[in-house]
């Protein structure tokens, strides 16, 4: 994937933010900085979101190519698998 290290980055850039509003202690009082909060977790989540599925889908095509030749499931395996 060729965006992994910008999303690297804004993910370290995230956590910095992240770290300097829970350092406040004012997160919990202040709606502003709740929302603030709110929007970098969200941010976080997602970013995380693309790096997993992007790696899930490596995982997938490596095993893909890996039992492309396997002669696959017979007619009966293929009836009990769920």
């Amino acid at each position: 994937m060729k965006h992994k290290p910008y999303i690297q980055e804004v993910l370290h850039f995230l956590y910095s933010e992240r770290e300097k509003i829970e350092s406040t202690g004012h997160s919990r009082c202040d709606p502003d900085l709740r929302k603030t909060y709110r929007f970098i977790n969200e941010e976080i989540q997602n970013l995380q979101m693309i790096l997993f599925e992007n790696e899930y889908h490596q995982f997938s095509d490596r095993l893909e190519r890996l039992f492309d030749g396997s002669p696959g499931f017979t007619k009966k395996e293929n009836a009990d698998a769920v």
